[in-house]
């Protein structure tokens, strides 16, 4: 039985030193990551913000078509065009 229990926590401490090295591994190639994702973190942060906010929202998008009418005409026709095929994907999916 001795024998047995020392196997065991011989098995142990090599699975601790695998886990050890395993997360020094990960930790390293995230490291990588990190600047990109904390971009994206800030870019949804921002979106929040500006949907939380409705009348900011319509208030940039008055001024932007009053600055730049045939541009914001352009973006509106393609943000209805993403949103159709949205539509269209979503109901797809949903079948």
């Amino acid at each position: 039985m001795n024998q047995r229990l020392l196997a065991i926590e011989a098995k142990r401490a090599r699975l601790i030193e695998r886990a050890a090295r395993e997360r020094a591994d990960v930790a390293q190639t995230l490291q990588s990551w990190a600047q990109p994702l904390g971009f994206a973190d800030l870019c949804i942060g921002a979106v929040r913000y500006v949907i939380s906010r409705p009348p900011l929202f319509a208030g940039a998008m008055l001024v932007f078509a009053l600055l730049r009418p045939r541009l914001a005409f352009k973006w509106a026709r393609r943000a209805w065009g993403i949103w159709r095929g949205y539509r269209w994907l979503t109901r797809k999916i949903a079948v």
